[in-house]
């Protein structure tokens, strides 16, 4: 009995130990003891300082969320969760959300984004009513359509500058001095903006990046995860986690022109970072194991981007190699592929998905003229005046072929039109020539 008593003296002090130890689960600054009224702003600052929230989602979702804070900030700062069920308050709320739309020079995807953080997150964080949350999304709805903005539509990607591109990137790892410096161009403040020079090794890594997510038309997250025992002499191997909790590999093909281009890379990979797991970068938290930190990694990106002269891919004005799975959505359309062929190459859920997200609004634009066009084309068909003596219609075009004559030049003969003999039909002496007979065997 003594002994289970030291035993269980020694279990508790470890726990009163180990407790001192522990980081909190939820910010303790979070009670209302120390500030009688917080705002909506302080109460959603505080949340996303807290460790949960860090445990619980990634750290481009905060980041997102806080871009959104800051956006809306300025009224955020003014009303508690309280204020906002009052009549009078909540219309002083929609006004001062409506100066900021106002005032903005955002583009409208953005401004979009940082509006659903607003009602879908941060109003949740800061526990304010749900009756509430779904008045704020109705009102701002109707404070934008009352802007009546026109989103001009970004320009496409289209094949020559993409061509102009890989050239680039094939002539910057030719001569690497011939570059100018990348980093700079995507990022005035980037920390490599001070290099004279692009080192052959980072060219190298630029472009095999760019080359594996065109050529697989990955996500670019699922790229830069890769490992050098990813790639054979005719395939890669990449997992797919979007939207899974356990992962899926899907195997793409490389061809001898792509493994040309890969082929360096994984050389200098081998000499100057020998020890890396990833050919690239995974994400922030893991650039420690890879070649190149992933920040530098994107504005090399978008950097040899702008050199090129593309414009930008999003309508926000971003550069990003994703949107190059749009660009395949197209190829694999003009080259007459179905919309479910394009779906299951992209590894969507749906077509609905790839329909609306990755087709690109000048790709449907023209979907839409080719379906008015086969449309017209139908009603004129249906409007053209009918025979008016079936008969002797085809009495005309017995003749007609009895004399040799052709009544598909110059679209001559139409059951609904008048018949216009052609020229070989007027010619005199015509002999009907019999059609050769086909003898089928093996060639």
């Amino acid at each position: 009995m003594e002994e289970r008593i030291i035993w269980w003296h020694t279990q508790c002090l470890f726990m009163n130990d180990k407790a001192d130890t522990c980081e909190p689960v939820f910010d303790k600054l979070l009670s209302k003891n120390e500030q009688p009224n917080p705002t909506i702003h302080d109460l959603v600052s505080r949340q996303l300082a807290s460790p949960r929230l860090r445990r619980l989602h990634v750290d481009s979702t905060l980041r997102n969320w806080r871009s959104s804070l800051a956006f809306y900030g300025d009224v955020l700062k003014r009303f508690t969760p309280e204020n906002l069920l009052s009549e009078g308050m909540f219309d002083l709320f929609l006004d001062g959300i409506e100066a900021c739309l106002r005032r903005t020079e955002l583009a409208v995807s953005t401004v979009d984004n940082y509006t659903q953080v607003l009602h879908g997150n941060l109003l949740v964080l800061a526990d304010v009513n749900e009756r509430v949350r779904q008045d704020v999304k109705q009102g701002i709805r109707n404070l934008r359509k009352k802007q009546k903005k026109v989103v001009e539509s970004p320009q496409p990607i289209n094949d020559e500058v993409i061509v102009k591109w890989l050239k680039s990137l094939d002539g910057y790892c030719e001569d690497p001095k011939s570059a100018p410096n990348l980093f700079k161009l995507g990022r005035k403040t980037s920390k490599m903006a001070y290099k004279n020079e692009m080192s052959m090794h980072h060219m190298l890594l630029l472009r095999g990046y760019v080359w594996l997510t065109l050529a697989t038309g990955a996500r670019s997250g699922e790229i830069r995860g890769l490992t050098t025992d990813d790639i054979s002499d005719k395939e890669v191997t990449r997992t797919v986690y979007k939207m899974k909790v356990v992962g899926q590999s899907v195997t793409s093909e490389l061809p001898e022109f792509i493994q040309a281009r890969i082929r360096p890379m994984l050389a200098s990979i081998k000499e100057h970072a020998p020890q890396a797991e990833l050919l690239f970068c995974e994400h922030e938290n893991k650039k420690g194991k890879g070649t190149i930190d992933p920040r530098l990694l994107q504005e090399m990106v978008k950097g040899s981007m702008i050199a090129a002269g593309m414009p930008p891919t999003t309508p926000g004005g971003y550069y990003r190699l994703h949107d190059l799975r749009k660009v395949w959505a197209r190829w694999i359309d003009e080259n007459g592929g179905s919309l479910e062929a394009i779906s299951s190459f992209l590894g969507h859920s749906s077509t609905q998905v790839t329909y609306n997200a990755y087709f690109h609004a000048e790709h449907k634009r023209t979907l839409a003229r080719e379906g008015q066009q086969k449309g017209l084309d139908h009603l004129r068909s249906l409007l053209a005046p009918p025979p008016e003596n079936l008969r002797e219609r085809m009495e005309e075009l017995r003749r007609i072929l009895a004399e040799g004559g052709s009544i598909y030049e110059e679209l001559s003969f139409s059951l609904r039109h008048n018949i216009e003999r052609t020229k070989a039909s007027r010619a005199s002496g015509m002999a009907l020539v019999p059609a050769p007979r086909l003898e089928l065997g093996t060639p």
